[in-house]
């Protein structure tokens, strides 16, 4: 079994993306590194700025549960 390092609740990121139609084009997702899909996603904005607001909202709810990397 691989023996993975914990992840820090600072691993994970927020990149919004262009990734719909007019007129709600923009989405956030919560990344972290080493994998190809997002961990999570939401639904779509009509701006970039509106995504990147309630994006930011979400990661930093996100990273308040993720638990903490213990001390060895």
């Amino acid at each position: 079994m691989e023996n993975r390092p914990a992840l820090n609740p600072s691993d994970y990121t927020i990149a919004v993306k262009n990734r719909g139609r007019a007129p709600k084009p923009w989405r956030w997702e919560i990344c972290v590194a080493g994998k190809n899909k997002p961990v999570l996603q939401s639904e779509f904005y009509e701006t970039m700025s509106e995504a990147t607001r309630a994006g930011k909202a979400a990661l930093a709810e996100f990273r308040a549960k993720a638990p903490q990397q213990s001390e060895r």
